[in-house]
Formats: C-alpha cells, sequence, structure tokens
C-alpha cells in the first residue's frame, strides 16, 4: 500500500501546484511532479492485472486525492486488483 499511498500524495501535490497561483519556479515544480507520478504510475503498471484494471486504479487515486472517496475505499478497490 506504500506505492498507492505515496501516488495519492504526489497527485495531491500536483493538484495543488496546478491550482496555485503563478510563481518563478512553479513549472519546474510541475516537471518533477509529473515525473514523480510517472514512476509511481510505471509501479503501479507493473502490479495490475490489466490496462483498464491499471486505469481503473489510476482514476480512484485521482478521486481519493481531490477527497471525492476515502483511501479506505480506494486500498479496497487496488485489493481487488488481482481478483
Amino acid at each position: 500500500m506504500d506505492i498507492l499511498r505515496g501516488y495519492v500524495e504526489a497527485v495531491k501535490r500536483n493538484m495543488e501546484t496546478m491550482n496555485a497561483s503563478d510563481y518563478d519556479g512553479k513549472e519546474e515544480d510541475l516537471r518533477r511532479q509529473q515525473e514523480e507520478l510517472e514512476r509511481y504510475e510505471q509501479r503501479l503498471k507493473e502490479k495490475s492485472a490489466s490496462a483498464d484494471r491499471f486505469d481503473q486504479v489510476v482514476d480512484a487515486a485521482v478521486d481519493c486525492a481531490a477527497g471525492d472517496i476515502s483511501f479506505s475505499q480506494l486500498e479496497h478497490m487496488y485489493q481487488q486488483e488481482g481478483s
């Protein structure tokens, strides 16, 4: 679950940066965050049974970062990944 929790936190940081007022270095922060997200996504993709399941987990992680679902709901979905 560490990968999943780290990914949600990275998505939250990215959302906050995107919604923040412009500041010096914002583009660089967004670039670094995108690279971090891609690393997490690669690790999640390696564990996914299919591309569709990967997409579902990523969508749910974004929903969790936005506060639309709880982390426990996301965990439950992620654990169903292997089913």
